[in-house]
């Protein structure tokens, strides 16, 4: 809703306002460059036209296609050519990854498609380093700052993975990542002078996140971020938004919500250990309507890829800390906040990697062990 919403008064030249469908004034509730991209459709085939979803669709669909051939080098660079290849054509022929793209307008495509680019970009910086290499790694950072924030989390090691191999082949990598770093806040400033000019304070990319917090963290909360309390679907909440304005209804959610914190830390302390567990194995599916997918569809590939990250950790291939961080840093925030299911897709390229690496492991450890049988065999101890 957020982003078709913004879309269409950035269309009719209202500007960057207005989440949830009525007018309500100038927002900073998500990143600027979708919903830009959105309205730039609607106004070429018309708001919330048809020819708008089909084509907004296209797009999203060629981004988790254009996601495939990312797997594969990604996989090439990393876990061996075999691995990306049939990691690649699983994304492929597989509908459970194309659920998002198809059914959504939102960035969940954007975000997988920039996540693979990122990492692919941060292998041959730390390979190679060079000033053109570096300069497209701020960059592409500074796009997916703009489109999903939730990506930053990420940042620093992707630097620090670069800076320890650049240190250990003896480069001179601390002014190019000054470079690198000037060119993404470069990318920031105007979407941040905008947002302290017209809200007379500073909001940094997303102005939601307590709102979020908020939905998932209340006294006898499921933890799973209620939909009746979101102004998307609430009058009452939207009445409030209204009147508060953004800012002071983000102001009122994140006292409400730290207020429960203090108040009852046992449950909060509860609920952020189920969610650890729930982002994984598909829980929340059972609390949303209209899945044509159910949880034992959903955890197995959570299962195999951490599998995977434990062979990788032994063997450590090329690149093995920022699969890792994919897995074990992206996660946190939703962890306090609420897991939904799609808030995975950002990671499943990286998942479905690591699925593919463990299967190509025990394999080629099961083969190692047939001759060695058939040599007892052949052989046997007097």
């Amino acid at each position: 809703m957020e982003v078709s919403s913004i879309a269409a008064h950035l269309a009719r030249g209202q500007g960057f306002s207005s989440p949830f469908l009525s007018d309500t004034g100038p927002t900073a509730w998500v990143g600027p460059v979708y919903p830009l991209l959105v309205a730039a459709v609607f106004k070429i085939f018309g708001i919330y036209s048809n020819s708008s979803a089909i084509a907004i669709l296209g797009l999203q669909c060629l981004m988790a296609a254009a996601t495939g051939v990312g797997i594969y080098a990604l996989g090439k660079r990393t876990l061996g050519e075999r691995t990306g290849f049939w990691a690649a054509w699983l994304w492929t022929v597989s509908p459970i990854f194309f659920r998002w793209p198809v059914s959504w307008i939102w960035d969940f495509a954007a975000t997988a498609l920039l996540l693979v680019l990122l990492l692919i970009v941060t292998l041959d910086v730390a390979a190679i380093g060079s000033r053109k290499q570096w300069l497209l790694l701020g960059a592409l950072w500074g796009v997916t700052a703009l489109i999903n924030p939730a990506l930053l989390s990420i940042l620093p090691f992707t630097l620090g993975y670069v800076a320890f191999a650049a240190q250990r082949r003896g480069d001179r990598w601390l002014r190019d990542m000054v470079v690198s770093l000037g060119l993404f806040f470069a990318m920031l400033c105007p979407w941040a002078i905008r947002n302290a000019v017209v809200f007379g304070h500073p909001v940094f990319l997303r102005s939601n996140f307590w709102f979020e917090f908020h939905l998932g963290n209340y006294h006898f909360s499921n933890g799973m971020g209620y939909a009746g309390l979101h102004p998307g679907g609430n009058p009452r909440e939207l009445h409030r938004y209204t009147q508060l304005g953004e800012q002071g209804y983000i102001d009122w959610a994140k006292k409400d919500s730290l207020a429960f914190v203090k108040q009852y830390p046992r449950e909060f302390i509860d609920l952020t250990l189920h969610r650890v567990l729930w982002f994984w194995d598909g829980t929340p599916l059972h609390y949303q309507t209209q899945e044509w997918w159910q949880p034992w569809e959903f955890w197995p590939l959570s299962l195999s890829a951490w599998l995977g990250l434990i062979f990788l950790l032994t063997r450590q291939p090329r690149g093995w800390p920022l699969y890792a961080v994919c897995l074990l840093i992206y996660p946190l925030p939703y962890y306090v906040t609420y897991p939904i299911a799609k808030y995975r897709y950002a990671i499943e390229p990286e998942m479905l990697l690591l699925t593919v690496y463990l299967v190509t492991v025990l394999w080629s450890e099961v083969r190692a062990v047939r001759p060695e049988r058939a040599k007892i065999i052949s052989n046997p101890v007097a």
